[in-house]
């Protein structure tokens, strides 16, 4: 099995590191936020949210993932 590490130079890289650490959480973040997106517009969960504006928002998310490579399905 591969492994692999990552190393970071504190305090100068403190932010990146953070970030690093981060990933996962930001990863279950961007699914959720998709899941929500994709529920209303099945299942019209948030009668206030407009259909058509959700469905530019989810595409909106989904091309900036993926211009960073972030596949979340």
């Amino acid at each position: 099995m591969a492994n692999g590490t990552l190393s970071f130079t504190l305090p100068e890289e403190q932010d990146e590191f953070e970030r690093a650490c981060k990933a996962g959480d930001i990863y279950c973040v961007l699914n959720r936020f998709d899941d929500e997106l994709r529920s209303h517009l099945r299942h019209n969960s948030r009668p206030s949210w407009d259909s058509t504006t959700v469905e530019e928002i989810r595409q909106i998310l989904n091309d900036l993932m993926a211009d960073y490579g972030i596949t979340i399905h």
